[in-house]
């Protein structure tokens, strides 16, 4: 008979080599989940901005002038006009200046629309893996207060060229300023964007540029690893 081989007793450090060890995530699979998360917490914070940028005022602007040392404010926004506008188009009759009616242009009721394309090219420039797609959407962000801007520049530059010259005090043709200060007789018009065009701006800028920053300054990540990169 042979001998039977030693059987060796069950010590601690006998079990701790015999027990697997549990299996840890890599430091890998951490960097590569990261920029996801930031992804998505992006465009979620681009949303919100824009879901309140619906309810704030696209242009503003405060009429000032000796009379009125408190001045007189005005503010657009995409459904309606608010402020001192009664008087402000009383002020206006007396030099033959047409009343700043906003709401009745046709381009007023687009700003709902406007909203939630914004919201579409926000999720959009997070999800896609398509390096132009992304920057489309972005560009697009971007036209929103370009073209507002431009818009109310128009409008404006049509009140002031519709000036009647049978008016009790007459003043030549002028294009109030849609951002920055304008001067007519004793009165000094400052404009500028409204809150609404701000978080616009503030929602490209998210989505457009943390998720890249992000991934250009993870450790370990690559461009060559990166889909959205690489995917044309």
């Amino acid at each position: 008979m042979g001998a039977e081989p030693a059987e060796h007793p069950a010590t601690p450090q006998n079990v701790a080599r015999a027990t697997p060890s549990p299996a840890h995530p890599s430091p890998a699979a951490g960097r590569a989940v990261r920029p996801v998360l930031i992804q998505v917490a992006t465009g979620g914070a681009a949303v919100a901005l824009l879901l309140v940028a619906a309810r704030l005022p696209i242009w503003q602007a405060t009429f000032s002038a000796p009379q009125y040392p408190q001045g007189l404010d005005i503010s657009a926004y995409g459904n309606t006009v608010t402020g001192d506008l009664g008087e402000i188009n009383e002020l206006s009759h007396y030099i033959g200046m047409p009343p700043f009616n906003f709401v009745g242009m046709p381009e007023m009721r687009l700003w709902p629309l406007v909203i939630a394309v914004a919201i579409a090219a926000s999720v959009l420039a997070v999800v896609t893996r398509r390096r132009w797609l992304r920057r489309l959407a972005c560009a697009g962000l971007w036209l929103i207060p370009v073209c507002a801007l431009a818009d109310v520049q128009f409008r404006l530059w049509q009140v002031g060229h519709s000036i009647d010259p049978t008016a009790p005090i007459r003043v030549p043709p002028f294009m109030p300023r849609v951002v920055g200060p304008t001067t007519l007789m004793n009165f000094t018009v400052h404009a500028l964007p409204g809150m609404a065009l701000v978080l616009v701006a503030a929602a490209a800028v998210l989505v457009g540029v943390v998720p890249r920053f992000t991934r250009r300054h993870t450790p370990g990540s690559s461009p060559a690893a990166d889909p959205e990169l690489t995917v044309r």
